[in-house]
């Protein structure tokens, strides 16, 4: 009848340490002596182990021991045991102290224009053993995915700072509004332009539920008497651009998209010194990775 295989749970880390030290100084005497501890104990506690493993892990004789097969094959893989626990109590304690990790970082496209990227190097500097990735969404979405703790952070923009229940909220950034146009419009100069100069202009924009500068636009544009007339509302501000330098329309954008250099169209600042979007960083209140 085999023997019953010992039970993995009863068998410490301390037991291992004890084992390897004693075999490694092969004499109990002087392993007592590296460990601080009088030898009987010691001898004990390699007793227990032997017990819960069923085999002998030293021949021992009153003037020398040796490990027998079984004590081989433990010592040749006691040192890996114990260190990969050791790193992985370590890695628990720095996940615990937040200097380790890994983070999913909900974004809109176009934040990588606002600071984002720069953002993340500066991180990546000061906490070299917290990890990201990065995982693209609208604002809508991102709120979603944070409730449902399916990423860590969200950042987008918005025109104005909403509460969101659940979710714990930090302005990032303030970004002036730029008004863009195309090349050949009368008003592209690179001056500040009014809002009222506008009236006539056709507009294009991005969907009002996932980019709050659309809903914004139309308030701002009614806060100065007139309804703006959009045209054309599509998903990507690469469509939106490439309209724009066609003529179709205008639109009103951050001025960090200007940082790419987009064809046939300008970036002239809207007159309004204290018109601007908000970036902000959106977690969840009680953080769950890191």
């Amino acid at each position: 009848m085999k023997k019953p295989l010992p039970d993995p749970s009863r068998i410490n880390f301390r037991l291992l340490h004890y084992f390897r030290v004693v075999a490694e100084e092969m004499n109990f005497t002087q392993a007592a002596q590296r460990l601080n501890m009088s030898q009987p104990p010691l001898s004990k506690h390699i007793k227990e182990l032997e017990s819960q493993l069923g085999v002998e892990l030293f021949k021992r004789t009153t003037r020398s021991m040796a490990l027998t097969q079984a004590g081989r094959t433990l010592f040749h893989n006691v040192e890996t045991l114990l260190d990969q626990a050791g790193n992985a109590l370590n890695q628990v304690q720095q996940l615990g102290r937040g200097e380790a990790g890994h983070m999913v970082i909900g974004m809109v496209g176009t934040s990588v224009w606002g600071g984002l990227i720069p953002a993340l190097k500066r991180f990546t500097g000061q906490e070299e053993k917290v990890t990201w990735t990065l995982n693209e969404q609208t604002p809508s979405q991102q709120i979603v995915s944070l409730q449902k703790r399916h990423i860590d952070i969200g950042v987008w923009r918005e025109a104005k700072q909403q509460a969101l229940p659940g979710l714990a909220c930090q302005l990032l950034a303030r970004e002036k509004i730029s008004v863009v146009l195309p090349t050949g419009h009368p008003l592209a100069t690179g001056e500040e332009i009014p809002l009222q100069a506008l009236e006539h202009d056709k507009f294009i924009v991005l969907p009002p539920n996932e980019a709050s500068l659309g809903l914004y636009l139309h308030n701002l544009c009614l806060q100065h008497g007139f309804a703006p007339d959009i045209v054309h509302q599509v998903n990507e501000p690469q469509t939106l651009m490439a309209l724009v330098a066609e003529g179709f329309g205008i639109t009103l954008l951050p001025d960090s998209y200007g940082r790419i250099p987009w064809p046939g169209v300008r970036f002239c600042p809207l007159q309004a010194a204290l018109r601007r979007i908000c970036m902000r960083s959106t977690t969840p209140k009680v953080p769950h990775r890191w």
